[in-house]
């Protein structure tokens, strides 16, 4: 088996072995449009398995600025790691990972991430190669008449203001927080799986004070991103957001402190940790995970993180 990068393969081999084992292609056309749209522009890390003259396996990685108490630091980050079904249980993923640890740190990465369900397969995989599940997410449930309550907040689309105004709320929201703070303008990634039907935007009076990213499925009303200001009482705003959608029960996605004490709070049933896994290793042995959470601020309501930061379409 031999691993070589992403450049030194054919790329329609990378869309089958994508497509055969994620259902969901990176076609050279996405490729370059991920390239492109990099904010600021960064190298690409991912590398291929080749063996039998066919790629059986593909980690794809990029390096991502996240904010610190010292200033901006690239981490690397996963976006997708798979395995041709018929060459699983080979120790492919395993090689994969090891050669990217090499690549990140040899251009100086000093921490990586990654992002998945602690009930899939890859959470074991990512865990033994020294990741560490930092355990911030969580999921909150209530019934529509528990999380209904008096508000001093309402929730309306975004209407003319479309996707600037979203943007322009997360910056504001995101001023003084650490961790994925930073995103280019446009943001690419909101505009390319949002639907503007899918926003909301959260006012007090006369001012935009957050916005969450919601959908409706079989009466249940999922909040899957709550951005808020700083002072801005999560119960509250799901509360405004329950009153859009009269659903048998309302779904809240959640990772800082501060959103998951006012939503219990609010008598939401509340699932910390949930499922949802993300996970951090330091890169050299001078580096530890007590770093890692002291600089990026996690688990305490400082740092933010968004759906839009752990999710790949």
């Amino acid at each position: 088996m031999e691993i070589l990068a992403y450049d030194q393969v054919d790329p329609e081999d990378v869309f089958h072995i994508t497509m055969l084992a994620l259902g969901s292609a990176l076609t050279p056309e996405i490729s370059e449009h991920l390239q492109r749209t990099a904010h600021p522009p960064h190298p690409d890390l991912s590398v291929c398995a080749v063996e039998d003259d066919m790629v059986v396996g593909y980690a794809g990685v990029y390096p991502q600025p996240v904010l610190t108490i010292a200033g901006w630091e690239d981490v690397g980050c996963f976006w997708a790691v798979c395995i041709h079904p018929q060459y699983t249980g080979r120790g492919i993923a395993t090689r994969l990972l090891e050669e990217v640890h090499v690549r990140m740190h040899a251009i100086g990465l000093r921490f990586s991430i990654f992002h998945t369900k602690r009930s899939l397969s890859a959470y074991q995989l990512f865990r033994r190669s020294g990741y560490e599940d930092m355990e911030i997410w969580a999921t909150a449930v209530a019934r529509w008449e528990t999380a209904h309550q008096p508000t001093r907040l309402r929730a309306v689309p975004p209407d003319q203001g479309g996707y600037d105004l979203t943007e322009q709320v997360f910056r504001d929201a995101a001023r003084g927080l650490l961790g994925f703070t930073l995103r280019q303008k446009p943001f690419s990634r909101l505009q390319e799986r949002v639907k503007l039907d899918e926003i909301q935007i959260l006012w007090e009076n006369d001012q935009p004070v957050g916005f969450a990213l919601t959908s409706v499925d079989r009466s249940i009303l999922y909040v899957r991103d709550l951005i808020l200001k700083n002072g801005v009482n999560p119960g509250e705003a799901a509360a405004a957001l329950a009153s859009r959608e009269k659903t048998a029960c309302v779904y809240v996605k959640a990772s800082r402190p501060v959103e998951i004490a006012s939503l219990r709070q609010a008598g939401y049933q509340i699932a910390h940790p949930d499922w949802s896994a993300f996970l951090v290793k330091p890169l050299a042995p001078d580096v530890t995970l007590q770093e890692a959470r002291r600089i990026f601020g996690i688990g305490t309501d400082r740092f933010l993180i968004s759906c839009m930061d752990t999710i790949w379409e």
